[in-house]
């Protein structure tokens, strides 16, 4: 978190040349405004890091608690995820927060591509953006207010000591797998936004945006710190708020256009797209 805000302030410190030097938004694919989206970011960050402290503050698992834990009070469905290696969760663990910093990367692929680098600085200012919404809908919209114990606490082989650590009641939702959905599907929205040429095949973009956050909420559940329902709704929400940031800030284009013309008679002339 704290590497991802560094890198937050150094691209605003980039954007004043940006803000000065704006093209004509019909021409844009994005309709992206410094003076309120760039507040409208920072101050989503800055509640973001607000809840993830008051998330870190919640009280821990007393022994009693733990003690009396069942897991056949869980559901069926997610009653597996209390079944894993425990010799195996550590480095399942470590192989997810890979799968989630890799995912915060793809937008860089953006800088390959010709058609999207000349707008940088407004697609990753709304990169920022879905990554800050998604971190308050982890922290302020869910882990602050259910306290949900992690897989992990049910398994009789893990630590002691891990079982009564922070953290073991944030188990709904995966906050790895929506990060990783926010990120890989803001990248299918956005290429496909500028790419409306690859017409039905842009489906096939958005099955490999899948891929991140499976892969990464995969290994959440193998490393026992989430349930299955918990990495599904991951997904789900962080693949909504991958599209919608993007989707909401998108010129509406109109396909008619009326032009005045002057010369030897006078009128307009009007041309429609099809």
């Amino acid at each position: 978190m704290r590497i991802f805000i560094c890198l937050v302030i150094l691209f605003f410190l980039s954007l004043n040349s940006w803000s000065q030097k704006q093209d004509s938004l019909d021409l844009k694919v994005y309709n992206v405004k410094p003076h309120i989206d760039i507040p409208i970011t920072v101050a989503a960050l800055a509640t973001n890091y607000w809840g993830l402290q008051v998330v870190g503050r919640k009280a821990l698992l007393d022994s009693m608690t733990i003690i009396n834990l069942d897991a056949n009070d869980i559901n069926r469905f997610d009653r597996s995820a209390t079944l894993q290696d425990a010799k195996y969760a550590p480095r399942a663990q470590r192989i997810s927060n890979y799968g989630m910093y890799v995912s915060y990367a793809l937008p860089l692929l953006f800088l390959f591509d010709k058609k999207i680098r000349k707008d940088w600085a407004e697609v990753f200012l709304l990169y920022f953006q879905a990554e800050a919404i998604i971190g308050n809908l982890y922290s302020r919209g869910s882990t602050i207010h259910i306290d949900r114990i992690r897989p992990l606490v049910y398994h009789p082989d893990i630590p002691w000591g891990e079982k009564v650590g922070g953290g073991t009641k944030n188990s709904f939702f995966s906050g790895h797998t929506s990060s990783s959905a926010t990120a890989s599907f803001f990248v299918a929205k956005v290429f496909c936004d500028y790419h409306p040429e690859w017409g039905n095949k842009k489906y096939l973009v958005y099955a490999a945006a899948a891929l991140p956050p499976i892969f990464t909420g995969y290994h959440r559940y193998k490393g026992m710190k989430h349930f299955p329902t918990d990495v599904i709704t991951g997904l789900v929400v962080g693949a909504t708020t991958g599209i919608l940031v993007p989707h909401l800030h998108k010129n509406k284009h109109t396909n008619l256009a009326i032009i005045p013309v002057a010369g030897s008679f006078n009128g307009f002339a009007m041309t429609l797209k099809f």
